[in-house]
């Protein structure tokens, strides 16, 4: 497969390149609004239904099941038919059902629902990923991604306070169809504003669409590294959305703080978040792909630590420093591993590479919420086990990190989709 990346620089102006990352921060932005709602809406959604841990944690899962089966297509379809359709189809699909999860009156249905928004949202980042692949040159991709990344986290810190007041003042079905305007506001600004080069928003060659397409996903499926960072992603996430969708519940029904209070603590972790995601794309740009791979470790065996201090810890400053330096370690792991992944593959495949290794990230963000919610349950309400539970996870992800030093971890029978 030939690589065409390199001529990418000259043929995007710096200024557009960053016109195009700007409309993808802002539609990322208002993706993130979609995720981030239900970790607070959840409260009073289980007042108004009156549900189980399970049931709760099972509504919050099923935007993530729906979400991680749409990486592989989403990925796909990014490398078919060119990145505009994708993300303007996506941004207003998703918009439809989170305003219909807005008058969902059941859980059932608003399971439905919330699955449906997954299922449209789930194609956003990787055709994202694929355009800052198609548009930045290598040395600056890093960059790129962490610029788009944290975006999540400045919804987290944002939707801390501000989610908690919507509800608190109008309900949560008026968040939902809030968000929902805002994406199709987002969609109408890609239809008139985003304008990418011909080979990015037209369909690829049909030299890459047809055999030797297929012939390059099945050759990523033979890729020691590309599994390895899907256990990697797997693993983050769980513990990403593991406390993301349950402290707000844990501060509040355990910590008995107000969801107010509890919000305005959650900054914090937030902050620290958002700085590590924007040192960590730099980082990765700058640094030897080797070195790279040894920070991410470390910050695994980081990760496992202050998570299990989380666990252990009464005071509650102390909780929010070890819950802080957890989501700093997760999102900086985040970043690299798309760095990588950008840095290794051809940008022809990006999109296909980027949704699979995503598929396994995301499969541990759905995972996360209803696991928790039995384990709460099985427990009689008690988080104790949670903190172990993600402690666990951590481990397995520093070990999953351990085989990307093997020198059979990139290793394939063929090697054209590789740079």
């Amino acid at each position: 497969m030939i690589n065409k990346s390199n001529s990418i620089e000259n043929a995007v102006e710096n200024k557009s390149r960053y016109m195009i990352l700007t409309l993808l921060f802002l539609g990322w932005c208002v993706g993130n609004l979609n995720r981030f709602s239900i970790n607070y809406a959840i409260l009073e959604i289980g007042k108004d239904f009156d549900l189980s841990a399970s049931t709760q944690g099972f509504i919050m899962s099923s935007f993530f099941l729906g979400y991680a089966l749409m990486q592989i297509p989403g990925g796909w379809l990014a490398d078919r038919y060119g990145p505009k359709k994708v993300l303007i189809s996506s941004i207003l699909v998703w918009s439809i059902f989170a305003s219909l999860s807005g008058v969902a009156w059941s859980a059932s249905v608003l399971i439905l629902f919330r699955f449906l928004l997954g299922l449209s949202l789930g194609a956003f980042y990787p055709t994202a990923l694929k355009t800052i692949a198609q548009v930045f040159p290598r040395n600056e991709q890093g960059k790129a991604i962490s610029i788009l990344l944290v975006s999540g986290v400045i919804i987290a810190v944002v939707s801390s306070i501000f989610f908690a007041w919507i509800i608190g003042i109008m309900g949560w079905q008026v968040l939902f169809h809030m968000i929902a305007a805002l994406g199709v506001v987002i969609a109408v600004f890609y239809l008139m504003i985003l304008k990418l080069p011909e080979r990015t928003q037209n369909k690829i060659d049909d030299h890459f669409i047809n055999e030797p397409q297929s012939l390059a996903f099945r050759q990523i499926l033979k890729v020691p590294f590309v599994w390895s960072m899907c256990v990697v992603g797997f693993c983050v996430s769980l513990i990403t959305w593991g406390i993301n969708s349950w402290v707000p519940t844990y501060l509040v029904q355990v910590r008995h703080l107000s969801l107010m209070t509890a919000g305005k603590w959650q900054m914090m972790p937030a902050v620290l978040g958002l700085l590590a995601m924007l040192a960590s794309g730099i980082i990765a740009d700058k640094l030897k792909t080797n070195t790279v791979k040894q920070l991410a470790m470390v910050m695994s065996i980081l990760t496992a630590f202050s998570v299990f201090m989380m666990y252990r810890v009464s005071s509650l400053t102390l909780f929010f420093i070890f819950e802080g330096i957890t989501i700093a370690c997760v999102t900086a792991i985040f970043v690299i591993i798309n760095s990588l992944i950008m840095k290794q593959f051809s940008s022809e495949v990006t999109g296909s590479v980027v949704g699979l290794v995503n598929f396994g990230s995301q499969a541990g963000s759905f995972t996360a919420p209803f696991i928790i919610g039995i384990i709460v349950d099985a427990n009689k309400g008690s988080f104790d086990m949670i903190f172990l539970f993600l402690t666990v996870i951590a481990v397995i992800s520093i070990i999953a990190f351990l085989t990307i030093f093997s020198k059979r971890s990139l290793r394939s029978n063929v090697t054209c989709i590789f740079f």
